[in-house]
């Protein structure tokens, strides 16, 4: 009797499990065909974004997947035997961003591009008006430090004030303030300071910059290194000061070509040299659509 009652009990559950087993089993089948469909779907609709630099120095790219960069490139100059292989494996880029000026550059895009879903968009005909602007004249407002300006605000959106220093061939300080950029300063980088010491003084070398390991020189080219490099520090961390007491709750990066020397020097700030780039990304965006 035992022995039935158990199989009257074990039956109906056995094929409860069965029959739940395999509505389980065919809800994880169509769970994971969704999800391999919306992962080829992300994959075919994905829009890259090419991200172009003209910089004073380099020329510098950077290829985009939404908020995320792919891959980054640095050329003293380039030609289009440099540009096709990136276009050539980021086949998926969309939307290209030229910000700056170089004629040679924009003629080899063009001719490069032969898919017409790939648009173009340049620096001087977006809209800049991401974050409020209090600048008399916006067209002369470098568009590294309107994209250095936007990068720091939402890269960083616990801050309501920043300080955007940009240490390259000028050194830039940029604040905004409550999401509005309120302006800033413009000082020679270091290549600048060098080159100005020659060209006033002919007795003086045309110098090649070299980080000075003592502060005190006992060469006129001793001294020059450390006077212009010493003097850029003290300028910046003054800066900083400086910004710290006119505004509470104030977020420093420091970004730009030169900003790695003053790396292990310049403490409690956020070096960050895609800042820009990411920038430039996020304005892109906001005009595309």
């Amino acid at each position: 009797q035992g022995h039935k009652d158990f199989q009257s009990f074990a039956l109906p559950t056995e094929l409860w499990y069965h029959k739940n087993v395999f509505k389980y089993i065919t809800l994880f089948r169509i769970n994971n065909i969704v999800c391999f469909y919306k992962f080829i779907l992300n994959i075919v609709s994905r829009k890259m974004k090419l991200i172009i630099d003209i910089g004073n120095t380099n020329i510098k790219l950077a290829v985009f997947d939404k908020k995320n960069i792919l891959k980054k490139y640095i050329y003293k100059s380039i030609q289009k035997i440099d540009l096709s292989p990136i276009l050539s494996r980021f086949y998926k880029i969309k939307y290209i961003f030229f910000c700056g000026q170089n004629k040679s550059l924009n003629k080899h895009l063009n001719n490069i591009i032969n898919d017409k879903s790939v648009k173009i968009f340049y620096w001087d005909n977006i809209s800049k008006f991401m974050i409020d602007i209090e600048y008399d004249k916006i067209d002369s407002l470098g568009y590294d430090r309107i994209g250095g300006s936007i990068g720091a605000l939402f890269t960083f959106p616990n801050f309501k004030n920043h300080l955007i220093i940009d240490i390259g061939t000028c050194i830039t300080y940029d604040i905004v303030s409550n999401k509005i950029y309120k302006g800033g300063q413009i000082s020679p980088g270091i290549n600048l300071r060098l080159k100005s010491l020659s060209a006033v003084n002919s007795k003086l070398p045309n110098l090649k910059f070299q980080e000075p390991y003592k502060f005190l020189g006992k060469s006129t080219f001793e001294s020059i290194q450390s006077g212009v490099f010493f003097g850029i520090y003290d300028e910046i961390i003054s800066r900083i000061l400086f910004y710290n007491n006119k505004f509470k709750n104030l977020n420093t990066v420091i970004t730009g070509g030169d900003s790695v020397l003053f790396k292990k020097r310049i403490k409690n700030v956020n070096f960050d040299n895609d800042i820009l780039m990411k920038g430039l990304n996020l304005l892109l965006e906001h005009n595309v659509k």
